[in-house]
């Protein structure tokens, strides 16, 4: 039996020397070869004929964008390609259908280039290659198997595949009794009513999520606003359970319903979180997740569609492969912060006297601000209240004066106990070094950090210490666990309170944050 690429050399549609470079390309393949992979080979092959050079989908940029050929030149254009995709067909490349499909769309004249076409055709044949029966019938074994589908369903999806109806990754949700299916084309543009809606329907999937007192407000967010860009965040509320919940979240009132661009009607990676909060008050083993889907082929409008769907913890393993249909969100299930224990802890960091330098309207500011948020540990309350925790990347964002700017910040959550003047640090990135020089305590500490490009020398957070226990200073700064670094000043007492009642996660308590 012939080889693929030696029919392809057959028919003439490569050379000696492209059927090679496919050869090459074809061989870091770690599973068995499928249409798509020799196709988008192809593509490789003619780009490196005409180019010199392979393409690459972070280093090449090819945009057609609405470029319109002549009649004679969209014609020859229109010809080549069905030559081409005549032979494709002839070596058993594509199906009776994908060769329809293409040949509509060369006849419509969307295609200007080889070079757009190939790429398109890759796409399509990869998606329905993935979509392929026999890989949707084992799926729906794991979805049955592990509790997401009930029987009835089950049995529907079964007759579904083999009838070849599914067309979308999407419309696994249908089967899913626990799951909603969201198609923003299908709502209104108008904030007032697409809201309501669609947290009412994210509500249907579990019984225990129905609330009443629907409300929203839409407000600038100067943090994250500009000259030439202004931010919005969408804070709703509602009721259920006799409480009242809010979730804060991205939302672009300006850009809805413009151009098919659905990624400011609805923050899909957000909006959900108030009901994951409902979840953990009334200790539910079910969290929310939400369903994207990495693969795709026409298939919309990006953010156009998205899923909900309730889970367990033990029912999460099947999506947490490459191949999965569906691409879910992590959520915490360990150590749920309710409601009431937040309220609870918030009154013990009063007792503490770790918010005793904020007025009554910064604190009362600070508290709606974690209302608004999904907080997965204690952290992430404290930090909502200003000058009490320092958090920065350690790759440094300020490449100026960064040393300069971080030692300044540990003065001001230490609520200026440690006060030091005169900062210098003279950051330049193309030394191997940097000298931070600062006045405390009538004596001048000056030191090197080695530079790393714009990575902070984490012997700085020693040295700091050691400052601080040199002047013999009421409290330390102590790390705590977070995505960069996140610094607390706090005396040996309110330490020591801290960390045996739980009221943080330390730096060296990570192991706990483990979920998944």
């Amino acid at each position: 039996m012939k080889s693929k690429i030696q029919e392809l050399i057959d028919i003439k549609l490569v050379n000696s020397e492209q059927a090679k470079e496919m050869t090459e390309l074809l061989s870091r393949a770690e599973e068995q070869l499928t249409n798509g992979q020799y196709i988008y080979a192809l593509f490789q092959a003619e780009f490196k004929k005409q180019t010199g050079y392979h393409y690459s989908s972070f280093g090449t940029v090819m945009d057609f964008g609405d470029e319109k050929l002549k009649e004679a030149e969209q014609n020859q254009i229109n010809d080549l390609l069905l030559g081409y995709l005549t032979k494709l067909k002839k070596v058993e490349l594509i199906n009776d259908k994908q060769f329809s499909e293409q040949s509509d769309r060369i006849n419509n004249n969307e295609y200007v280039h080889l070079f757009q076409f190939l790429p398109d055709l890759t796409s399509q044949v990869n998606f329905e290659e993935w979509m392929s029966i026999e890989r949707l019938d084992s799926y729906r074994k794991g979805l049955f198997e592990n509790g997401i589908i009930d029987k009835k369903e089950n049995d529907r999806l079964k007759s579904d595949i083999k009838d070849n109806k599914l067309k979308s990754p999407f419309q696994l949700i249908d089967y899913c009794e626990k799951a909603r299916f969201f198609d923003l084309s299908k709502y209104s543009n108008d904030p007032k009513i697409y809201l309501e809606k669609i947290h009412k329907l994210t509500s249907k999937i579990l019984p225990e999520l129905d609330f009443t007192d629907f409300k929203f407000e839409i407000k600038v967010d100067s943090t994250e606003s500009f000259s030439d860009f202004i931010s919005h965040d969408l804070i709703t509320s509602i009721k259920s359970n006799g409480k009242t919940y809010k979730q804060k979240s991205f939302i672009s009132p300006d850009d809805i319903g413009k151009d098919n661009n659905y990624l400011g009607k609805i923050d899909e990676q957000e909006y959900y979180q108030i009901f994951n909060k409902v979840l953990k008050d009334s200790q539910s083993p079910y969290r929310l997740h939400l369903i994207k889907s990495s693969h795709n082929h026409k298939q919309g409008s990006a953010h156009q569609y998205f899923g909900i769907v309730a889970l367990k913890k033990n029912q999460l393993k099947m999506f947490r492969y490459a191949d999965s249909y569906w691409d879910l969100s992590y959520e915490s299930f360990k150590n749920p912060l309710t409601t009431t224990k937040i309220d609870n802890v918030i009154k013990e960091y009063q007792k503490l006297g770790l918010l005793a330098h904020l007025d009554k309207d910064q604190l009362a500011k600070s508290i709606e601000a974690v209302k608004e948020k999904e907080n997965k540990n204690l952290n992430d309350v404290l930090i909502s209240f200003p000058e009490v925790i320092l958090s920065f990347d350690v790759e440094l964002g300020n490449l100026e004066n960064p040393y300069e700017e971080i030692v300044s910040e540990y003065s001001k959550i230490s609520h200026q106990e440690f006060n030091p003047t005169n900062i210098n640090d003279g950051f330049d990135l193309q030394k191997e070094t940097v000298s931070l020089s600062f006045d405390f305590n009538n004596k001048t500490y000056e030191t090197e950090f080695k530079v790393d490009g714009d990575w902070i020398d984490t012997r700085f957070f020693e040295y700091m210490n050691d400052v601080i226990a040199e002047n013999k200073l009421n409290g330390k700064f102590y790390s705590l666990y977070g995505d960069g670094a996140e610094l607390i000043y706090l005396t040996t007492e309110q330490y020591k309170h801290i960390r045996e009642n739980k009221l943080l996660v330390f730096a060296d308590e990570w192991e706990s944050q483990m979920d998944e």
